[in-house]
């Protein structure tokens, strides 16, 4: 199968006053540089200042495993028949995870069988469905869910298929449209504490108008999304029955953009 490895699309629009960067870049995530660290496999990409990090992780189990599909195509499959057969793949930006658009992954079989495609909050973007033995594009039957998402799962229904199927050159788009001017403001107008904390948290606001703020885990899962209606004052959020020991991202949108802060649950 053709790999073609980066297509960036970079255009400009200057305003009044300011100048804003709208960079829409696409990204195959071809898996022929990746690496496997006994505990999920990364593939890392640089695009002009920014480096791109993909990461495949079958959660607590380290079953996912790189192989040769010929020479130095390389491919990505569970080498166990585990029951935790769900692999989970979360993109960051600069060491931030950030949201992107699915547009493809390729597989390759040994065996029929079935295999969907679910974002981070469950919903589906590729139906359970069959594929044959050979190798083509996994069927993405929903576009709207596989949208402006922080995390995609693969999921097997039948264990016995673990070690049939295995995927490579995940396409996706990344769309950033906050210039640094407005990031930098936006920065130093929002401030999460105590940090860290016991999950009984405030949102420190300096004026921004604020419309949402979601709470995600490391493996990208949606903990809590909040709908803050344009508020441009201080916000508390008492997290502390949902959120266990560990590191989270909080996303806050405003009406400038979006921008993610790393939370520490004690």
């Amino acid at each position: 199968m053709k790999k073609n490895y980066i297509t960036i699309t970079l255009f400009s629009c200057f305003l009044i006053l300011s100048s804003l960067i709208l960079e829409a870049q696409n990204i195959n995530f071809t898996i022929d540089t990746a690496v496997d660290n006994g505990v999920s496999i990364t593939e890392t990409l640089t695009v002009g200042p920014d480096t791109y990090v993909l990461q495949i992780d079958v959660a607590g189990t380290g079953a996912e495993t790189i192989v040769p599909l010929s020479g130095t195509d390389l491919i990505f499959y569970l080498g166990s028949t585990t029951p935790a057969n769900t692999f989970i793949i979360t993109l960051t930006k600069n060491g931030n995870p950030t949201n992107f658009k699915l547009n493809g992954m390729d597989y390759d079989t040994l065996e029929d069988g079935f295999i969907s495609l679910v974002n981070q909050d469950d919903l589906v973007i590729s139906s359970n469905q069959e594929y044959l033995v050979g190798a083509g594009a996994v069927n993405i039957d929903n576009a709207t869910n596989a949208s402006n998402i922080t995390a995609f799962k693969i999921l097997q229904p039948d264990v016995n298929d673990n070690t049939d199927f295995a995927f490579h050159n995940i396409e996706l788009d990344v769309l950033d449209t906050l210039g640094v001017e407005a990031f930098l403001s936006l920065d130093n107008q929002v401030a999460i504490y105590p940090n860290p904390s016991n999950g009984n948290i405030t949102i420190k606001n300096s004026g921004a108008t604020l419309n949402e703020v979601t709470v995600t885990d490391i493996n990208g899962r949606t903990i809590e999304a909040i709908n803050l209606n344009g508020i441009t004052t201080d916000k508390n959020l008492d997290l502390s029955s949902k959120l266990s020991s560990g590191l989270y991202f909080v996303s806050i949108v405003s009406e400038t953009g979006t921008i993610t802060k790393k939370l520490i649950i004690e």
